[in-house]
């Protein structure tokens, strides 16, 4: 008996997968998508038939956008995203329908601290770009004088460390995680 539920088990679960990729509104295929009715317009081959194929289906986007159903975002957005929402724990970009880019890799977050404050033997970092970080652990015994650069560096299970240097002397790396 538990030799035919495995295979039916695996089944179930491979059906299942390939009615969700297939299924228009959850496919993230390149030949689907709203822009899909667009390209097919450029496939016609008469030009009067070709505009009125174009006008119907941007008044169709237009409308969309203006009801907000419709946001058209580049990879340059896509970046910016990602590093505005640097250290927060947010659905994974295909769950948001954006684009994965290829040259997407866990990057590094260098930024200048504009004030650090000390609450309950623990640092509060405020960074230049507005974001502010708290240290969850690590000891602190050495802050480096001057303007400080903070190296935020991705670590497993979604933590964070955070290193500060003057270019001269660096801090000791540090658990942080991101409040702001």
């Amino acid at each position: 008996m538990s030799n035919l539920k495995s295979p039916f088990i695996i089944l179930t679960v491979l059906t299942g997968c390939t009615l969700i990729l297939l299924h228009p509104k959850l496919s993230f295929a390149k030949d689907s998508g709203p822009l899909l009715d667009i390209y097919t317009c450029a496939k016609i081959s008469e030009d009067a038939k070709r505009l009125a194929c174009f006008d119907e289906k941007i008044a169709v986007l237009k409308v969309k956008d203006d009801k907000k159903e419709f946001v058209a975002i580049d990879a340059e957005a896509v970046q910016e995203l990602k590093r505005e929402s640097f250290g927060f724990s947010l659905p994974s970009l295909p769950k948001l329908a954006l684009p994965s880019l290829s040259k997407d890799k866990r990057e590094n977050l260098e930024v200048k601290i504009t004030k650090m404050v000390k609450r309950n033997r623990r640092y509060i970092f405020t960074m230049e770009n507005g974001q502010v970080w708290e240290q969850t652990s690590g000891d602190i015994r050495y802050i480096p004088k001057g303007d400080l650069i903070a190296t935020i560096k991705p670590k497993s299970m979604g933590s964070f460390m955070l290193s500060a240097s003057n270019g001269k002397n660096k801090m000791p790396s540090i658990r942080v995680r991101r409040i702001q």
